[in-house]
């Protein structure tokens, strides 16, 4: 199966832009009246069957691509690969 290895840098990014991408990609929760109510707030990679390699490094399907490269607001590589269709489900 096609796949692509996409590597983003946020070195040179201010902190929070840096939170903005992560929040984007793996979503958060967020706390309203005094942590009385929590909202579970999805990211883009909720949606997207993906492996996390490392640090930075995420493996998406080829046609999830686009998906991730529209909220991913940052410089990136992206490599193409064929793997195991069973590793991404």
């Amino acid at each position: 199966m096609k796949a692509r290895l996409v590597s983003y840098d946020l070195t040179n990014l201010i902190q929070w832009k840096k939170v903005a991408v992560n929040r984007r990609l793996f979503g958060y929760l967020e706390y309203s009246n005094n942590s009385q109510y929590k909202y579970k707030r999805k990211g883009i990679l909720e949606s997207i069957s993906h492996i996390k390699v490392a640090k930075s490094v995420i493996l998406v399907k080829e046609t999830d691509f686009a998906k991730l490269v529209k909220s991913l607001k940052c410089k990136y590589k992206s490599y193409k690969i064929n793997i195991n269709e069973s590793l991404l489900h």
